[in-house]
């Protein structure tokens, strides 16, 4: 017994982790670099709202600040006029989008999951194909339909189109959430006497939360971000989101004023980085399992 215990504790542990292998090593520094380059140009304009105007425009600028100040904070709150409106014409609009998004995007993927009729797979990867077009395609074609019905210039047709082009993502994550969900639990929901709604609303919804976060994520950073739509149809400030109020910062002030941009930047990625940081474990489990399951 003693030669046999001796002998296993020699052999090398089939479990136990080796030494990264060199292609291990270039894929981890692929990705390094990949990361660095997409978290530098954020870290600089973070750094860089705390910046003085000299430091920003100075011939050798440097990444961290020789002074900190709030004076960039103090001069786009005085100065800036209708950021306040900018901001919350965005929260609206992104607000409404997410809700009416999951709502309507849920149920697709509920019917697509859960039920078979004729053409559904081919109505399924038709929508699902018209995430990979370009915004820039249904551009004219939707601000003549929006100018049809009246929508253009106001909050209403913001949120419908951003809704629009967020459906095919929700109902790709949420079909294939729903399709993970066992059948059994379903087919003893109906034996109690649960109908096709409730089975819905108190089976389906509760147990995929996961993949409506992610799906939530996903849809509140599409319509807060979005500039191009938003620009086209809205021409005064009651409709006009935060990223068409940072464009007009330059209208406002004849030239780009950096610090004032810094920091109205600043402000304007804060709610998408609360919303991860709260979110990001739910929002990985979610994205992970939209993505797997099929």
């Amino acid at each position: 017994m003693t030669s046999l215990a001796t002998d296993i504790k020699k052999r090398p542990s089939r479990l136990r982790p080796a030494g990264l292998t060199p292609g291990q090593v270039v894929i981890w520094v692929v990705l390094a670099v990949i990361v660095l380059a997409n978290l530098c140009p954020f870290i600089w304009v973070v750094l860089s709202s705390f910046k003085p105007g000299s430091e920003i425009n100075a011939e050798r600028p440097t990444l961290l600040p020789r002074k900190w100040t709030l004076e960039n904070y103090r001069n786009m709150a005085h100065q800036m006029g209708g950021f306040g409106r900018f901001y919350l014409n965005s929260f609206i609009v992104t607000t409404a989008t997410v809700g009416l998004t999951l709502l309507v995007g849920s149920l697709a993927a509920y019917g697509f999951a859960r039920f078979q009729f004729r053409g559904s797979s081919v109505l399924f990867y038709t929508l699902v194909f018209s995430m990979f077009l370009p915004g820039e395609l249904a551009l004219i074609g939707r601000f003549e339909l929006f100018q049809k019905f009246r929508l253009l210039n106001k909050l209403t047709g913001l949120t419908l189109a951003y809704t629009a082009s967020g459906l095919a993502m929700v109902l790709f994550i949420m079909r294939n959430v729903f399709r993970g969900i066992p059948q059994d639990m379903i087919d003893a929901a109906r034996i109690d006497g649960c109908g096709t709604w409730g089975i819905f609303w108190e089976i389906m919804i509760p147990i995929s939360k996961t993949g409506l976060v992610a799906a939530a994520v996903l849809t509140f950073m599409g319509a807060w971000n979005e500039f191009l739509f938003a620009v086209t149809t809205t021409w005064s400030e009651k409709a006009q989101t935060l990223p068409v109020g940072i464009m007009l910062l330059r209208g406002q002030f004849e030239h780009w004023d950096y610090g004032m941009l810094f920091a109205t930047l600043m402000l304007s990625f804060l709610p998408v980085m609360i919303l991860f940081v709260a979110l990001q474990k739910h929002f990985i489990r979610g994205a992970t399992a939209g993505a797997i399951k099929g």
